[in-house]
């Protein structure tokens, strides 16, 4: 089956597309790409957060999800301070 793999910087995202067995969990699928030693908050399949373990199925795309840089009230609050 096809997968692809995801990771998103400041700098634009980098992708890679995997052919593996069927059965193949999230890890696995991550461990098999080139972003297997980027550190990852957490990952998605089309947008909604997975576990690890989960089975993967034709045409997933996983994404890998960065830590935040600021959080999201901060930034809010930042922006309607301004004049």
């Amino acid at each position: 089956m096809k997968v692809e793999v995801v990771y998103a910087t400041a700098e634009g995202s980098h992708s890679e597309e995997l052919e593996l067995p069927e059965g193949t969990t999230v890890q696995a699928a991550v461990a098999a790409s080139r972003f297997a030693s980027t550190p990852v908050a957490a990952t998605a399949i089309f947008g909604k957060v997975v576990s690890a373990d989960r089975m993967l199925e034709e045409g997933d795309r996983i994404e890998l999800l960065r830590e935040l840089l600021i959080d999201p009230k901060d930034a809010r609050r930042k922006r309607a301070e301004m004049p």
